[in-house]
């Protein structure tokens, strides 16, 4: 395949009743794309076959758009497929707009009937066979031929559920293109849509095409009706639709244009503003942001509304996901160094409202790197704000303080009013502790040398 297409840019399907708005937003719509059927008229003669005006050519000609054209009326699946009668029309598209390329679908829409071809009222899709395949291939080649022009063929939406004899649709695209060395015209919506009715998985598709025959994508609204989700032109894009382009787009080395469809129906209740939007968001998908540094991506971690990074919608997921996780693991933490304490505050609060209480501790505080860190971070946030749970004050204390140790490799004193064994004998008889486990206060000392330990210095007084 020796074309390389030229590096176009983003765009959208031509409508006469958006004109106005491609002619003053060349901007935001640098291509383009015709389809030469939908603005020519078939005389009603048997035979006939369809014109256009040469006056809306030349006033196309001397818009500041770059131009292809797309094919919509003769597509290249079927057995009856027509080489001859539209191809002058179509050349003289190609020829005075200066179109780099063009295409058409992957579809049948004609088919022999007893009195000659008879249209089937719809794109239908071909069986994906190696007859299809071999079919398709010669049809592209005489296509191009005709027209003298790079082809591509469209990836094809499929409402049928696949058959055991067909091929996966991902290779029957990839056959195709290499047996007519021909490109691609990715309609990734199509493929998505298939993917959401159950037929066949989008990120198998592309992995199974040959990616650097992909000239030009197209993306396009969709909608759910009778029972399935539909190819419809309607709008907006899907905003998961939206990912899998980012991430496709980076992997097409010769990519030469997105345009973006919406059906003639749909533009009135669509809007203008709305269809520049989706321009605006092809333009984002055409030229992503450069590769942030380290230190860029360190930012956005620790603040998501910094500008040197978009924030997708799939990022705010993300983001609730780590905090779930950093959130457990915090209050893991603190529950199985604080065995006795957390015990105690459930005795105490009740599991509703001891959930709330971690919750305003891991809000108001920044994670420790360690385990250790979180819970000595726990007993500063309750004695800053103290809670009337008898015993609590004492076994909090206690319980840190041998972790403390223990982290610091170091004997500390602490000061006890409560007999710790009496409150864990409370605790394990799910009782709160009452006056009966009082004691004169008291010194202890907790370290480790080189084994943990609990005793009273020697000479010690209780201040």
């Amino acid at each position: 395949m020796a074309f390389q297409p030229p590096r176009l840019g983003p765009g959208a399907i031509y409508l006469r009743s958006l004109d106005g708005l491609f002619r003053s937003n060349a901007d935001l719509i640098p291509v383009a794309e015709i389809e030469p059927q939908t603005l020519s008229t078939k005389p009603t003669a048997p035979g006939s076959v369809p014109r256009s005006s040469p006056a809306e050519r030349r006033m196309l000609a001397s818009y500041p758009q770059r131009f292809l054209t797309h094919g919509v009326g003769y597509p290249i699946g079927g057995l009856v497929c027509d080489h001859h009668l539209h191809i002058e029309e179509f050349r003289k598209w190609n020829e005075e707009l200066s179109c780099p390329w063009t295409s058409e679908h992957l579809s049948i829409l004609h088919i022999e009937g007893a009195n000659g071809p008879a249209t089937c009222g719809f794109l239908m899709p071909p069986l994906q066979t190696d007859a299809q395949v071999e079919l398709a291939a010669g049809n592209i080649k005489n296509r191009a031929a005709a027209l003298q022009k790079p082809f591509a063929f469209e990836t094809g939406v499929n409402y049928f559920a696949p058959r055991a004899f067909e091929m996966h649709d991902g290779d029957f695209f990839a056959a195709i293109a290499e047996a007519a060395d021909s490109g691609i015209i990715l309609d990734l919506t199509n493929l998505w849509v298939n993917h959401k009715n159950g037929r066949a998985d989008i990120h198998e598709v592309l992995e199974k095409l040959p990616l650097h025959r992909v000239w030009e994508m197209h993306l396009a609204g969709i909608e759910f009706a009778h029972g399935h989700w539909l190819d419809a032109h309607s709008g907006a894009l899907d905003p998961d639709l939206i990912s899998i382009a980012r991430e496709t787009i980076a992997r097409l080395p010769s990519l030469g244009a997105i345009i973006f469809e919406v059906a003639p129906d749909r533009v009135a209740s669509f809007g203008e503003a709305a269809f520049l939007r989706q321009l605006e968001t092809l333009h984002s998908l055409w030229k992503p942001s450069p590769t942030p540094s380290p230190e860029q991506w360190e930012r956005f971690l620790t603040d998501p509304q910094h500008r040197g990074l978009e924030l997708r919608p799939e990022d705010q997921r993300s983001f609730t996901l780590y905090s779930i996780l950093t959130n457990s693991f915090r209050a893991g933490a603190i529950a199985e160094l604080l065995e006795n304490t957390t015990r105690l505050l459930l005795l105490a609060l009740g599991e509703p409202e001891l959930r709330a209480l971690v919750d305003r501790y891991l809000a108001a505080t920044t994670p420790g790197t360690f385990p250790t860190d979180e819970v000595l971070n726990f007993r500063r946030y309750l004695e800053a704000n103290p809670l009337p749970v008898p015993g609590l004050k004492d076994l909090l204390n206690f319980e840190a303080t041998l972790i403390e140790s223990a982290a610091d490799n170091r004997t500390v004193r602490i000061t006890l009013t409560k007999d710790i064994d009496a409150v864990l004998k409370d605790i394990a008889e799910s009782r709160l502790p009452d006056a009966s486990s009082d004691r004169p206060a008291a010194v202890l000392e907790i370290g480790v040398d080189p084994l943990p330990f609990i005793r009273v210095p020697e000479f010690s007084t209780a201040k």
